[in-house]
């Protein structure tokens, strides 16, 4: 059986580990424990207020490096996204402005940034058919504005669905969002270039899932779901990239005082030391980015 890799043993573990001898209730394998104590426990979550607006603020990603953070707020289209940076993780955010790739009339929305942070991949209704496809930009380097023109990415896109958060990992792999006539929002996984991909049954509910994560390795899963209420995040691993996922299990690490809101859209760095996520924990109708650090 293949072991797991460092980033997600320490993501594992960290997310319910053992810290100055409180228990937690992960299970991570024993050889995980001494990364994630020397690691801590999160921070604070610190809500961004990086967008100038009372709007809804969510679908958070970042660059490998944590200097860029792109999001979307909602709008009269539906969603646009935008970007904010800063120099150094110990450097404001910038005020946040929108990408040059947005559609003037259809929502684009669910960003997520491949292991080279080149290529961008998203949701957008630019196809003109009703539904979200998923699209992807690319550009010459890492931190570069200058975005291509998008595309889509084909065959994962389906002519009856809604596909959202695609998240590729390993060579060819790939996790995302689906919704079908039935309304339900489901986990799919499939090859680029290869058949439709499947619904993920031992992760799926009979809730909404969302905001899918990956490790680089394809073997830990980060997504939000409406099983419970308020939404949480959850997450779950596998031995191999075709082996099952385990049962997922709750994040429980964010609490934000005097809020018990919605926590969903998860990000995690490959170091583990920075979590992002949105959360309505400030109002209803005022989704926020929010970011915790070690």
């Amino acid at each position: 059986m293949r072991r797991l890799s460092t980033w997600s043993l320490v993501l594992l573990a960290a997310c319910k580990a053992q810290v100055d001898g409180a228990p937690g209730v992960d299970g991570a394998a024993d050889d995980a424990a001494p990364d994630a104590s020397r690691l801590g426990p999160w921070g604070q979550p610190m809500k961004l207020d990086v967008a100038g607006t009372v709007q809804v603020e969510d679908d958070v990603t970042l660059s490998s490096n944590t200097l860029e953070l792109f999001f979307a707020i909602s709008g009269a289209n539906g969603k646009d996204l935008y970007v904010t940076t800063r120099a150094s993780t110990t450097q404001p955010w910038t005020q946040a402005k929108p990408v040059s790739f947005n559609s003037a009339s259809e929502s684009d929305e669910t960003p997520r940034l491949s292991a080279d942070d080149r290529t961008l991949y998203f949701a957008t209704g630019r196809a003109g058919n009703g539904a979200l496809d998923i699209y992807k930009t690319t550009r010459p380097a890492a931190g570069s504005t200058a975005w291509s023109e998008p595309v889509p990415v084909m065959p994962v896109n389906t002519t009856d669905g809604i596909e959202k958060w695609f998240m590729p990992c390993g060579v060819d792999h790939y996790v995302m969002v689906r919704s079908l006539a039935t309304g339900d929002s489901d986990l799919v996984e499939g090859t680029i270039g290869g058949a439709t991909a499947a619904p993920i049954v031992e992760l799926n509910s009979t809730g909404n899932e969302t905001g899918t994560f990956v490790s680089p390795d394809c073997l830990t899963i980060l997504f939000a779901s409406t099983r419970v209420k308020p939404t949480k995040m959850f997450r779950s691993h596998r031995a191999s990239a075709t082996a099952k996922w385990d049962a997922p299990s709750p994040i429980d690490d964010f609490p934000i005082p005097g809020g018990d809101g919605n926590q969903e859209d998860p990000w995690v760095s490959s170091d583990s030391r920075t979590f992002a996520f949105a959360s309505d924990a400030a109002g209803a109708n005022n989704k926020d980015i929010y970011l915790s650090t070690r």
